[in-house]
This record gives C-alpha cells, sequence and structure tokens, in this order.
C-alpha cells in the first residue's frame, strides 16, 4: 500500500504529464494558444485591478474614518472650548454679583455708621444749644429780679456764675471729647492712645527647674537585674 508522500508525488508526476500535454496541445494549434495566453492575462488583470481597487477602497475607507473622526475630535474640542467660555462667564457673573453684593453691604453699612455719627452729633450739638438757651433764660430771669429789686446784686451773682460756669464746661467738655477723644467712624467708642498701650501681662508661673531654684540636677537610675 502507498504511502501519503507516494500518492502526493505520483499526484504531482500526473499534474506535471497533464500540463505538459496541455502545452504540446496548444503549441500545435496557435489559435488556442492566444486565446489561453489572452484568457489568462485577463484574468491577472482583472485580478490586479480588483487587488488594486479593494486596496484603493480600504485606504480610502480608512482616510474617510480618520476624517470623520478629526472632524468629531474638532467638534468636541470646539463644543469644550465653548461649555469652558460658557462657565467662565457664569463665574464671573457670580463673582460680580457676589462683589457687587460685598460693596453694597459695605456700603450700606458705612452709610449707617455715618448717619448714626451725624444723628448723634447733632443730638449733643442740640443739647449744647439747650443748655446755653437754659443759662440766658435762667441769667434773664436773675437779671429780671434784679432789676426790679426782688433780690439784690450778691444773689445775682451767686445764681448766675453757677449757671455760666456750667454752660461753659458742658461746651469745653463737648468740644474736648468729640473733636480728641471720639471715635471718627463709631459714635459710642473712644480712641486710646498716647500711654494706654497694650496690658503687660504677669507671669504667675514661676520657674521651678533645678537650675532656676540653685539646686543640683538629680539623676534617677534603676537598678537593673544581672
Amino acid at each position: 500500500m502507498p504511502t501519503l508522500d507516494q500518492i502526493i508525488d505520483n499526484t504531482k508526476l500526473l499534474q506535471d504529464i497533464e500540463l505538459a500535454t496541455a502545452i504540446s496541445e496548444l503549441k500545435s494549434n496557435p489559435k488556442q494558444l492566444n486565446l489561453f495566453l489572452q484568457n489568462q492575462q485577463d484574468l491577472v488583470f482583472n485580478d490586479i485591478v480588483k487587488q488594486k481597487d479593494n486596496t484603493f477602497q480600504k485606504v480610502y475607507g480608512d482616510l474617510k474614518r480618520a476624517t470623520i473622526a478629526q472632524d468629531s475630535i474638532a467638534m468636541y474640542n470646539k463644543r469644550s472650548k465653548e461649555l469652558e467660555a460658557i462657565n467662565n462667564q457664569v463665574y464671573k457673573n457670580q463673582e460680580n454679583i457676589a462683589s457687587t453684593i460685598t460693596e453694597d453691604k459695605n456700603l450700606a453699612g458705612r452709610k449707617n455708621e455715618m448717619n448714626e455719627w451725624t444723628v448723634n452729633n447733632k443730638k449733643d450739638t442740640l443739647f449744647v444749644f439747650s443748655s446755653i438757651f437754659i443759662m440766658l433764660s435762667g441769667l434773664l430771669l436773675i437779671v429780671v429780679l434784679w432789676r426790679l429789686s426782688v433780690i439784690n446784686s450778691y444773689i445775682c451773682t451767686a445764681l448766675g456764675a453757677p449757671l455760666i460756669i456750667i454752660c461753659i464746661l458742658i461746651i469745653l467738655n463737648r468740644s474736648q471729647y468729640t473733636n480728641v477723644l471720639r471715635n471718627k467712624r463709631y459714635w459710642n467708642k473712644k480712641i486710646f492712645e498716647g500711654k494706654y498701650n497694650k496690658i503687660p501681662i504677669p507671669n504667675i508661673c514661676p520657674d521651678t527647674s533645678p537650675v532656676a531654684s540653685g539646686l543640683p540636677p538629680v539623676t534617677i537610675s534603676a537598678a537593673l537585674p544581672k
């Protein structure tokens, strides 16, 4: 029984014999040889054209997909930039709103402080003018009583002098305190300057270290078992 290699060799030999026979027949008939060669040429040409067309279609498809991917990336980048610009604009708007609210709050607080200072200053000034009016009214009454001989000059002087002194003290105190000691921003605050600095904090914890107390340092040693 022949082996597989022998069968393959016999098959190749038979193919070679058939091919040699076909070539001999074609050589004896030039018309069939030309037709055979033309058919083979057409088959080779069509195969080459088909391969080139497939290669071109593949390259064109890859290029088209690459172009689409590039356009998609460009569109995504453009969309990302637009979203970033929108986010930046929203952030700037929120920042401007927050800054405006803070400025309005500070302005309203400062305006309230100014109004409070102005109103209290006017009240204080009105108190001074009221004191002057009371003093003048009292002096006028005392002078009228003195001119009517109800009181003598001694009593007139004794009653008028305190009124004048009290009025002068009120005016001096108001001028001194408002112009020098009163805070120019907050009406109810006073300016502390000059010798009124920070209060020194005393050291209530004495140093009890051996060096500070003049004692020699103590060394603690433990007996180790041998």
